[in-house]
């Protein structure tokens, strides 16, 4: 049962970063520095920023990739998700 969860944890980071890379440098790119800018630190807190997103991506399997796998459901997954 471990090697199942640790499976979609490996199978869901590279989705999640490929959606967040888009989101980040492509679709939101500006939308943070112009309208956040005041909240922004100047360099990254790279250990918060990794424990983050394992957690969230743990969050994510708990939430929407597990009931959707388990109900073989696209939409259970989303609704889950959200």
């Amino acid at each position: 049962m471990m090697s199942y969860y640790l499976k979609l944890y490996l199978l869901t980071i590279p989705v999640f970063f490929a959606i967040d890379l888009i989101w980040l440098g492509v679709v939101a790119k500006n939308f943070y520095q112009n309208n956040l800018s005041h909240l922004l630190s100047p360099q990254v807190n790279w250990p918060a920023a990794m424990l983050f997103y394992l957690m969230y991506i743990a969050g994510i399997i708990l939430f929407a990739v597990k009931p959707g796998l388990d109900a073989q459901s696209l939409a259970k997954a989303a609704i889950w998700g959200a």
